[in-house]
């Protein structure tokens, strides 16, 4: 019940919450819509405000009725149009000038479009329907320094790298107070008239460029021409208007980054806004019954484990009472929760003990069977060193045979115990061959079989005809089929025999690798316990050999070549050790 009330409550607050939140960015996406439209519009009017000029347009006989204020900016685009039929006629015009002609020869306007033929002005060509009728527009627009910059080239005299104009010239220049500057091939300047000491003395092709094309960054006006006659570029720049410089992008930060930072830092304080109510809200209604509820978490930690739900018992019923009053009900499912945490922590401690026990037994285990062939070594190395005593050369012999077994024994257990925490951090690297597992394992059982200790016909290799390749590293796989055998051979009766069958394929369904013994089995408890470092302390005085990490080795190193080993067993009905690799 609580789950569903308090599903459907926050789920309700929630879609609400979104919902404004999904107005909001709406509106301000149609807001940011609305101004990149502007800024492009402001930037350059084709073909966006084109576009937008005869779709929002009325039609009547006379053809296009224009919004005013799309011809506004038209006008301060330095632009105009011209609405033509079919066959060139020029239909209506929008801030044209007076040299443009009254019709287009089609060929000539292709012409005058692409650039095979001059013309004095930049075109552009854009047809769209509206209401059933196919409207062509003739765009156009002219460089504000175009016709100054050919004035300039025809008129300025370039002497001993200095620049000079004729009056009329220079009066036009000093009125938009501009400069100029001559440059070679390279981009070096040759010349310059009246520029400031801040004007580059050379420019590369992207400079040139990026000043011609991103004005604002640079708050000048600049356009240049290239001269064929001389293979000169001539450049000229003036500052902007104060217009022009109100616009600018505030720290270098284009417009359109403007409003999407605007837009975005809107949507952010909103979204605050939203959520600091939500937040009023949960907390008056919520906060504190939460409260409460971290309260007997927080006895939980300290150890009190007592539950929640027995707050009524004792001192407890004059606060149940009161938690009734308050509505606390709601949040008795939660109670019960709490119950169940208690519980689960019961069992983590329980279980935390019961690992710090295994941690000591395991501690104890490896002390002793250290301690054990150490206490030997020190014996027999006592005995040697005893003066009284003169031994014969079989004695020492026999001594330092026992030593070397003892001290074999300590090693292999370091070695193991170090292979074991090796293999778990990663930190072995080795390579891997392709071998065929059907003749690794039969050498490696053959080997293992032959042990001094088993009797050959107690172990039975089967493997498929087919070869089964795999990638392998050789060393740990005939380890591993060693310290299985071993396992099962040395902790069952003699007459324990052992099937060992190789299946699968490489390709397709994997490699699997079964060993099934008749011995004894295992209960759960020690299946559970097979593959820990050191389960059961081995006493090196007795006849078993091992170190006692054998199979925590076999798993580290299943494990580490990419498989998987799994345990079946059962008391008095043997164990199936299944070494397992998938595709």
């Amino acid at each position: 019940m609580i789950r569903r009330r308090l599903t459907i409550r926050f789920a309700v607050q929630l879609v609400v919450a979104g919902s404004l939140l999904a107005i909001l960015a709406i509106l301000i996406v149609i807001w940011m819509l609305a101004r990149f439209q502007d800024i492009e519009f402001n930037r350059n009017f084709a073909p966006m405000g084109i576009s937008k000029l005869i779709e929002e347009s009325r039609v009547d006989s006379k053809g296009l009725i224009a919004d005013p204020a799309l011809l506004q900016r038209l006008r301060k685009d330095g632009g105009w149009l011209q609405s033509l039929d079919a066959a060139g006629n020029v239909i209506q015009s929008f801030n044209a000038p007076d040299d443009l002609p009254a019709r287009y020869v089609p060929g000539q306007l292709i012409d005058y479009w692409i650039g095979g033929e001059p013309f004095p002005y930049k075109l552009g060509l854009w047809i769209q329907e509206k209401d059933g009728h196919l409207y062509t527009l003739l765009y156009g627009a002219r460089s504000p320094t175009e016709d100054l910059l050919v004035r300039l080239i025809d008129d300025g005299e370039l002497k001993d790298h200095s620049l000079s104009f004729s009056e009329s010239s220079s009066s036009l220049l000093t009125q938009r107070k501009a400069w100029v500057q001559v440059l070679s091939r390279e981009g070096e300047e040759i010349a310059a008239w009246r520029k400031p000491k801040d004007t580059p003395a050379s420019y590369t092709v992207q400079e040139l460029a990026m000043r011609s094309v991103n004005q604002a960054l640079y708050g000048t006006v600049m356009d240049s021409r290239y001269d064929k006659r001389t293979g000169l570029t001539w450049v000229i720049q003036y500052p902007m208007e104060s217009s022009e410089v109100q616009s600018l992008p505030i720290l270098n930060i284009q417009p359109e980054a403007q409003v999407m930072l605007i837009g975005i830092a809107a949507f952010l304080v909103s979204s605050l806004l939203v959520f600091f109510l939500l937040s009023v809200w949960y907390a008056r209604w919520f906060g504190a019954p939460i409260l409460h509820i971290l309260g007997s978490i927080e006895r939980l930690g300290t150890g009190d484990y007592t539950d929640p739900a027995r707050l009524k018992e004792g001192e407890g019923r004059r606060k149940g009472k009161r938690l009734r009053s308050r509505g606390y009900r709601v949040f008795s499912e939660v109670m019960e929760s709490i119950g169940q945490l208690t519980a689960a922590l019961r069992t983590g401690r329980d279980a935390a003990e019961q690992t710090q026990l295994h941690r000591e037994e395991w501690i104890a285990g490896v002390t002793h069977d250290l301690k054990t062939p150490l206490s030997s070594v020190q014996g027999y190395a006592h005995m040697l060193a005893a003066e009284q005593y003169s031994w014969s050369e079989e004695e020492m012999r026999k001594f330092a045979a026992i030593i070397l077994e003892k001290t074999s024994y300590m090693d292999k257990l370091i070695n193991d115990l170090g292979l074991t925490y090796r293999l778990r951090n990663g930190d072995i690297p080795v390579a891997f061959e392709e071998k065929d597992i059907g003749i690794l394992l039969t050498n490696c059982v053959s080997r293992a079989s032959e042990h001094p200790v088993y009797d050959h016909s107690r172990v039975r290799c089967t493997v498929p005809a087919e070869p089964i390749v795999r990638a392998v590293h050789p060393p740990w796989l005939e380890r591993i089929i060693e310290n299985i055998v071993a396992n099962s051979l040395n902790h069952n009766p003699l007459d324990t025999t052992m099937h060992i069958e190789l299946s699968g394929n490489s390709a397709q369904e994997g490699v699997r690798i079964d060993f099934t013994d008749n011995g004894q089995g295992m209960d759960q408890q020690t299946m559970e316990r097979l593959f820990e470092r050191y389960y059961r302390g081995l006493n090196t005085d007795s006849e078993t050999e091992g170190s006692g990490l054998g199979m925590a080795v076999t798993k580290e190193l299943v494990q580490a070549m990419g498989g998987r080993i799994e345990v079946h067993s059962r008391p008095g009905q043997g164990t199936k050790v299944s070494l397992i690799w998938d595709r």
